[in-house]
């Protein structure tokens, strides 16, 4: 019981250090990136940045819960893989058919901050399992 408490608060430690870390590293990328393009640019930034980092917050939550269940841990990853997918698919659909945006700057930012909240991942998976 008191193991299962334990992993239970160091699941929750490593996500929320993985939000902080995840949401400063977003908007120090897309203050700088939106600041070298300029123009209508820094809102399609800004945006992707908010699109990515709310997407990542429950794909590595469901590979945090699971990340000591082998056959789990694949299925919660590729359910956040899948899950940007779509994201990106939608995202990609909808700034195209309309003019507010730039497309350019709001997939390529969403690429990237993707990309970039996928590499700090695996600091914060390893985060805990000592512990148990």
């Amino acid at each position: 019981m008191e193991s299962e408490t334990v992993d239970r608060n160091a699941r929750m430690s490593a996500w929320l250090r993985y939000a902080v870390t995840g949401l400063a590293a977003t908007m120090a990328l897309a203050a700088f990136v939106g600041w070298i393009l300029g123009g209508a640019a820094p809102r399609a930034v800004w945006l992707a940045a908010a699109l990515a980092w709310g997407l990542q917050l429950p794909a590595f939550a469901a590979v945090v819960w699971v990340r000591r269940e082998p056959r789990l841990f694949m299925v919660g990853w590729l359910g956040g893989m899948l899950l940007r997918f779509v994201a990106l698919a939608v995202a990609a659909f909808w700034v195209t058919r309309q003019a507010t945006l730039p497309a350019a700057p709001l997939l390529l930012s969403l690429v990237a901050f993707m990309f970039l909240l996928v590499l700090l991942e695996p600091m914060f998976l390893r985060r805990g399992m000592r512990t148990v």
